[in-house]
C-alpha cells in the first residue's frame, strides 16, 4: 500500500509491519524513520508511487535506534542525500560509536511469544550512519510548521516521540506503545518503568490524531482513548 494522508500534509507508508511517514514542506519532503536494512527499497518505490523522486526528501529524523526504525538510514542518506536528524543517546549507537542495548519483553505471554518469533534473533545492529544533527527534548524542528520534539525513553534510551501542533495535534508516538491488536506497550523496552513514565507524559498531551511505529493511527474521539490507556 503507498503513503496514506493521515493528517494535513502528513503521509503514513506501513512497510510490512512497520510504519514510516512523510510530511510536506515548501522545499520537499522529510521522511520520518527508514524501516530494516533490507526494506529500504520498499520506502523508495513507495517514494516513487506517491509521485515524488528520492532528491524531493530534504530531511530524515529517526525516531530511535532499533533496526526496524534505523536500520535503512545508511542507504536511505545515499539515496537521497538528505541528511539525518536524532537524539545523541541513539545517535551514537547508529554511528556505530555505542552497542546497541539488548531490550527485553514486556511483561505476558504475547510478548514474550512475539519477542521471540519476530526480535530476539534480529542482530542488535544497524549499518553505521553519520547523523548530521542532534535533537533534544521540547525542541521545535522547522518542519510541518512546527514538529516538537518530545524525549520519550524506555522503548530506548533516545526514544523520541514528535508533535504537530497544528489542525488538532498530531501525535508520533512511535514505539512508546503500539496499536497492533488494540493499544498495548510495546513488545519490548530498555527500560520498562521508564517508558511507563514517557507514556504517561504523552498522555498529558492534547491532539486528534496519534500515530504509532506499530499499528493503526486514531483520530478524532479514538484518539483519546490514547490518554484514557496511560493516564
Amino acid at each position: 500500500m503507498p503513503f496514506q494522508q493521515i493528517f494535513p500534509g502528513v503521509y503514513e507508508f506501513a512497510n510490512g509491519a512497520v510504519n514510516n511517514w512523510l510530511i510536506k514542506d515548501a522545499d520537499g519532503w522529510t521522511l520520518i524513520d527508514t524501516g530494516y536494512p533490507d526494506k529500504q527499497q520498499t520506502i523508495l518505490d513507495a517514494i516513487t508511487a506517491f509521485g515524488k523522486q528520492p532528491g524531493d526528501v530534504k530531511r530524515i529524523i529517526v525516531t530511535h535506534t532499533h533496526p526496524d526504525h534505523a536500520g535503512g538510514l545508511a542507504a536511505l542518506k545515499q539515496a537521497t542525500g538528505a541528511p539525518a536528524w536524532m537524539h545523541p543517546i541513539d545517535a551514537d549507537v547508529v554511528r556505530g560509536k555505542t552497542p546497541m542495548y539488548r531490550s527485553t519483553p514486556s511483561p505476558g505471554i504475547l510478548p514474550f511469544i512475539m519477542y521471540n518469533m519476530l526480535i530476539k534473533k534480529v542482530p542488535a545492529y544497524v549499518p553505521p550512519a553519520e547523523i548530521e544533527n542532534e535533537i533534544s527534548d521540547g525542541q521545535v524542528l522547522p518542519i510541518g510548521g512546527g514538529l516538537r520534539v518530545i524525549h520519550t525513553p524506555g522503548h530506548s534510551g533516545g526514544h523520541c516521540a514528535f508533535m504537530l501542533e497544528r489542525d488538532g495535534g498530531l501525535l508520533f508516538a512511535v514505539d512508546a506503545c503500539a496499536n497492533v491488536m488494540g493499544l498495548a506497550p510495546s513488545i519490548v523496552y530498555d527500560d520498562h518503568e521508564e517508558g511507563r513514565r514517557s507514556l504517561q507524559k504523552l498522555a498529558q498531551l492534547n491532539f486528534n490524531t496519534v500515530c504509532f511505529g506499530h499499528g493503526k493511527v486514531l483520530s478524532g474521539e479514538n484518539a483519546k482513548k490514547f490518554n484514557a490507556k496511560w493516564k
